[in-house]
């Protein structure tokens, strides 16, 4: 599963970094046009959200498939590593399939000059329906293991309530994917505050206001996290 996401990030930096050199070239001679180039970077991540959707459906199907008896294909030790590390990576196809078919629905309703109604036609199905497999995925952790007492994602306090139901075990892997997750979302975020000033710098668009609401975000997460962690 690893090597396959590993596969999927290089796939989309590669598809990102061949528009950018497309539309370069294309442009030898004269003004880069960003705004083209934006819509083409639309057009590749509704793309790639369809096939992130699509994999991802099917990987659902054939988790529940061996679900309804996991004796057919494997011990029961096997199909506890098999059901959680599939979990896991439907779960990553369902919210990158969704960002990136949010991102494909914006680009065409912000850049009105380049508007095009079947873009935004079939940016607009690749949304609902990756919303709709998002919402499915967070259900199916109860499907996976109904024999646990797992709170449901729409309850009320569902952070506390699944780290009570987890045993000490799961506590340890949760919490320490959470807090590196959380040091690799600080440092993402301030190396897009620089790369923004410096997009700002070197084409002259202004980005003060995305500036603005990447640093509200820096300061409304760290504190709080440090509320979350003082002594009571």
């Amino acid at each position: 599963m690893k090597k396959r996401l590993i596969g999927t990030l290089y796939f989309i930096i590669s598809a990102a970094i061949g528009l950018l050199l497309f539309i370069i070239a294309g442009n030898i001679g004269g003004d880069v046009s960003t705004d083209s180039f934006y819509m083409w970077v639309g057009i590749a991540a509704c793309i790639i959200a369809s096939v992130m959707i699509i994999t991802g459906i099917t990987q659902y199907r054939r988790l529940m498939t061996v679900a309804e008896d996991y004796s057919m294909y494997m011990d029961e030790d096997s199909y506890d590593k098999y059901r959680y590390n599939k979990h896991n990576e439907i779960q990553i196809y369902s919210m990158v399939g969704f960002v990136l078919s949010l991102i494909s629905l914006a680009i065409p309703v912000v850049l009105i000059p380049y508007f095009n109604i079947f873009l935004f036609i079939f940016s607009a199905a690749v949304y609902f329906i990756s919303l709709s497999f998002l919402v499915k995925t967070t259900r199916l952790v109860k499907k996976l293991y109904p024999e646990r007492q797992l709170p449901s994602a729409d309850s009320k306090n569902y952070a506390d309530k699944l780290l009570a139901a987890s045993d000490e075990g799961e506590r340890h892997i949760m919490l320490n994917a959470l807090y590196k997750t959380s040091s690799t979302t600080q440092i993402s975020l301030f190396i897009a505050v620089f790369v923004l000033i410096a997009y700002s710098v070197l084409t002259g668009e202004s980005q003060i206001f995305s500036i603005l609401v990447l640093g509200i975000i820096m300061i409304i997460t760290n504190f709080k996290y440090f509320v979350e962690i003082k002594e009571k």
